[in-house]
């Protein structure tokens, strides 16, 4: 390749070259593809994002190619899918189909990769979410939360939150398969986890906020006991932040249920409350004084 570029700039005029790249800068040219070799072409700009995106993916879901090279193409994808154009094209390049199966490869490192993929490809992208939505990924990435293995637990939990924040389909979807109440389960069998924990209560607060009716869903489900127990656990590890984002949470869940505090929040919640309030001061929980009145009322 590198003698057919040299062969290809060796037999130009070169005056002609340097007064089309002028042109081509000052946006009074466009050069007709037709007339280059596309693999000198491909030589000089290197591959579109598209041809990467499919040749990425086709890599990946051979069962004859290494894992050392899927690895790279999982990194690769990943890579490509944080621009919010690429991501939308993966429904363009009938590339979700692959993916979603690619979520149930034997490989428990591909399953996690690709769920890391999905995850990346769906932050902040209605399109992607719709066509992630249409192709049925959301019960493939179900089971993979429930499964026993910590990566793969992790890398669902991050492409379940990408698809449902912002997305109402997919939180009622979510919903309609008992995702709310196996996502809390999968909180109260990993409290030492305390990066899945974090992120579960961080997302929690930010969906309640956009779906005022999944207040009253997380409480039947048993997320204010779960939250309590946060509460006292992680005030005891002394770990701030998590205190404040299940303070937060709990303070979130009363706001949209409006209902009676003590129809949420027991004396005993209350005094363990007070202690992290004391603890850790309540300024540094971030809670201004109406919303620890809101906690700590009668």
């Amino acid at each position: 390749m590198e003698k057919l570029l040299q062969w290809a700039v060796n037999n130009s005029d070169q005056d002609q070259l340097k007064q089309d790249a002028e042109a081509i800068r000052r946006g009074d040219y466009k050069p007709d593809p037709s007339k280059f070799d596309p693999r000198v072409i491909e030589a000089i700009l290197g591959k579109d994002d598209a041809t990467l995106m499919k040749e990425s993916v086709q890599c990946i879901a051979d069962p004859n190619d290494s894992m050392e090279n899927k690895e790279i193409a999982l990194d690769n994808l990943e890579l490509l899918v944080e621009g919010i154009d690429n991501a939308k094209n993966i429904q363009n390049m009938g590339l979700w189909p692959v993916l979603i199966s690619l979520l149930e490869d034997n490989d428990r490192q591909v399953r996690s990769g690709i769920a890391w993929v999905c995850g990346t490809a769906l932050q902040n992208n209605p399109d992607a979410q719709k066509a992630f939505l249409e192709h049925k990924g959301l019960p493939v990435l179900l089971k993979l939360l429930s499964s026993g293995q910590k990566e793969e637990r992790t890398k669902a939990q991050y492409a379940i939150s990408g698809l449902l924040k912002h997305c109402p389909d997919a939180v009622r979807d979510f919903k309609q398969m008992n995702g709310f109440q196996t996502m809390t389960d999968v909180l109260k069998q990993n409290l030492d986890d305390a990066s899945t924990v974090r992120k579960i209560v961080f997302l929690y607060n930010i969906l309640i906020l956009e779906n005022t009716p999944l207040a009253e869903e997380l409480i039947k489900d048993g997320i204010v006991g779960t939250l309590n127990e946060i509460i006292v656990k992680y005030t005891t590890e002394k770990d701030e932040d998590m205190v404040e984002k299940a303070l937060r949470t709990l303070h979130t869940l009363i706001q949209q249920k409006k209902s009676q505090v003590s129809e949420i929040i027991t004396s005993d919640m209350k005094s363990k409350i007070q202690q992290a309030q004391g603890t850790f001061g309540a300024d540094n929980l971030n809670l201004d004084k109406n919303e620890w009145e809101d906690l700590l009322s009668n």
